[in-house]
């Protein structure tokens, strides 16, 4: 008795889930539809040209670093990490 009981309260809130999934919120739709309107008035405005952004970075993966950026400051990137392992590496050999 108490397994058909706990099989139709699965079934139950499977067809509940299913069923409101399938349900149409009016309102929702109102304000996605608003949203679509404001966004395409922003695409539609000009915009101010984008700034450059430039940067650079280092992952060390083991030995083994993957430098990516702009070649400034990937330059600079590289430098760094090589000094931050030399220092590592005097550490552990001071210990």
């Amino acid at each position: 008795m108490l397994t058909l009981l706990s099989v139709i309260i699965i079934l139950l809130g499977i067809y509940l889930i299913i069923s409101g999934l399938r349900e149409e919120w009016p309102e929702v739709e109102e304000e996605l539809e608003e949203r679509r309107e404001v966004a395409n008035e922003y695409k539609r405005k000009k915009r101010k040209p984008e700034r450059e952004v430039k940067g650079g970075g280092v992952i060390l993966i083991g030995p083994i670093p993957i430098v990516f950026g702009d070649s400034k400051y990937a330059f600079l990137s590289l430098v760094l990490a090589v000094v931050l392992m030399l220092f590592s590496i005097a550490l552990i050999l001071m210990l």
